[in-house]
């Protein structure tokens, strides 16, 4: 991963100065009278970058050979910031892609020559920082880690098996829309990767035939109790969280060799009476908190969101005034303790993406029922996915 050109070099020109002493005399007697940053002991140096979010400690590291090696030594803060990646219309990339953090949004990373023509090759979910890639004219489905340019090959189609039915028909179900049904809306995917052991989950919908596959499964495994379809879907904690075309929301449990469900009777979605003053519903999902509640988020003419949340004790969906100390990435289905996270702004709703067009990348205040723009961006792109990278 490396800063855009102009940044890089002012970067790299910064990060030289404070590795290199300084040559005229007057700059090293400040020196002397401060001390040298670089003879700072090991132990105050780890207590310091301890301290650093993600983008400082890498910043950190660069310094010079002592905060180098002392940044080894030193645990590094688990990044919790979303960050957003943008996809190119171009060629002319050279097959990369551009990263943008939100601690920072004058710096735009873009990644190395990843080997992917993103002309042909769609991002379809995201976790960490890894992305599930869908190739169009070959129909196959793969992981990519675009700061590692880590890939994970995931097992081709033809491998789907089935306990109830012939693979053949199921396939001939599976593919019997036209690729231009499959990159419209009814498509949904989910991912998760262990960053240690590289263990991976894939979940894809395709209506009417959800799939999936393991880490250790030589084949994609047909998902045994829906066939009415799937309208969205968010995975936290082993838990897939599936929106079916009937209005429920069901959920299973994915941490043994086959899921189960979790809830004898699932969430049924019916729309408040008020809605129905709504303009045009734009979009739509389900989302699921850090503490592990379902919610409905509902966007209304793009610039307009409401959120649900069901109540229990009525058995009925309560539109929520706030998210409290919360933010909701929509694209994710999850939200975020934005309290400690630097760059991120509570009670609010960041979204992006082919859904909403390459022009809207903006923020929606609950409180304030006010869009923001996110950031300012003039190169052409054709997708834009947030993702939460282990920088």
């Amino acid at each position: 991963m490396e800063l855009e050109s102009h940044q890089q070099s002012q970067f790299q020109q910064g990060r030289s100065e404070k590795c290199t002493p300084y040559p005229n005399p007057k700059r090293q007697k400040v020196e002397e009278k401060g001390g040298n940053w670089s003879n700072l002991c090991q132990d105050l140096l780890q207590m310091v970058l301890e301290r650093l979010n993600p983008s400082d400690f890498d910043r950190a590291k660069a310094v010079c050979s002592a905060w180098r090696s002392a940044s080894r030594e030193t645990a590094r803060k688990r990044n919790q910031i979303p960050w957003l990646i943008l996809f190119p219309y171009e060629r002319s990339y050279m097959n990369s892609c551009r990263m943008v953090n939100p601690l920072d949004k004058s710096l735009v990373y873009r990644s190395r020559n990843l080997g992917v023509e993103f002309t042909q090759i769609r991002c379809i979910a995201t976790f960490g920082s890894w992305l599930l890639m869908f190739v169009h004219h070959q129909t196959k489905l793969y992981i990519l880690n675009p700061l590692t340019r880590e890939r994970i090959n995931l097992p081709p189609l033809e491998s789907l098996k089935s306990d109830d039915d012939d693979p053949s028909e199921v396939l001939d179900r599976l593919w019997k829309k036209s690729l231009s049904d499959l990159i419209g809306y009814t498509e949904k995917a989910v991912l998760w990767v262990d960053e240690r052991s590289k263990d991976y989950f894939v979940f894809w919908s395709r209506m009417p035939c959800p799939i999936f596959s393991k880490k250790g499964d030589d084949f994609w495994r047909l998902f045994p109790y829906l066939s009415t379809g799937v309208l969205d879907l968010v995975y936290k904690g082993h838990l897939l969280y599936i929106y079916t075309l009937m209005c429920f929301i069901e959920v299973y449990d994915f941490s043994g060799d086959s899921p189960l469900p979790v809830t004898s009777r699932p969430y049924a979605w019916v729309p408040p009476r008020c809605l129905s003053s709504h303009s045009y519903v734009y979009a739509k999902r389900i989302a699921v908190t850090t503490s592990g509640e379902v919610l409905m988020v509902r966007c209304c003419d793009i610039n307009s969101f409401y959120v649900y949340k069901m109540n229990h004790a009525t058995e009925k969906w309560d539109q929520m005034a706030s998210l409290g100390d919360q933010a909701l990435i929509f694209d994710l289905g999850i939200t975020v303790p934005a309290k400690d996270i630097q760059g991120i702004k509570p009670d609010s709703i960041y979204f992006s993406g082919r859904s909403f067009g390459t022009d809207y990348i903006f923020i929606f205040n609950l409180a304030t029922r006010k869009v923001e723009p996110f950031m300012s961006y003039t190169s052409k792109f054709f997708d834009a996915r947030w993702f939460i990278p282990n920088v």
